[in-house]
């Protein structure tokens, strides 16, 4: 028997954002981007930030925003489990460039104090990944 769907469930540590079957899953790896159809192999990979496209009933549903986590495939179905996972409709695009801005300050600040340079790395790459997604980056011609 070939299998046509997978079974999903996308959560976070606040709530469940998806679950039900879809035809293929689009999730940024942190080894690069991947696509889980029926019949994938069993895994577990950690997650990037980036867009979660999903395929539902032959439509593209709409896309999440993704950071950190991981993807467990099984036998069964996929459970993706992330750090921060949002709708793109949801995302405050003036606090994201405000945390975009800080993340610029802390590192181009003052090098005497000490700061978490990945952390920092990381709020910054999350930020222009939401301020992309959203389209809020574009300027007008």
């Amino acid at each position: 028997m070939t299998q046509t769907e997978l079974n999903i469930k996308i959560l976070s540590p606040e709530r469940i954002l998806y679950q039900g079957p879809v035809q293929s899953l689009g999730l940024p790896g942190v080894n690069g981007y991947m696509t889980l159809l029926p019949g994938h192999a069993v895994m577990v990979a950690q997650l990037d930030s980036g867009l979660v496209a999903m395929s539902v009933n032959g439509k593209a549903e709409p896309s999440l925003f993704i950071s950190g986590g991981f993807v467990d495939v099984s036998a069964t179905g996929v459970t993706v489990m992330a750090d921060v996972i949002e709708k793109l409709a949801e995302i405050d695009v003036e606090r994201v460039k405000k945390s975009q801005t800080r993340a610029d300050e802390r590192l181009l600040g003052n090098k005497s104090t000490a700061i978490d340079v990945p952390r920092a790395l990381r709020a910054k790459k999350r930020a222009e990944h939401r301020i992309e997604l959203t389209g809020a980056g574009k300027s007008a011609h």
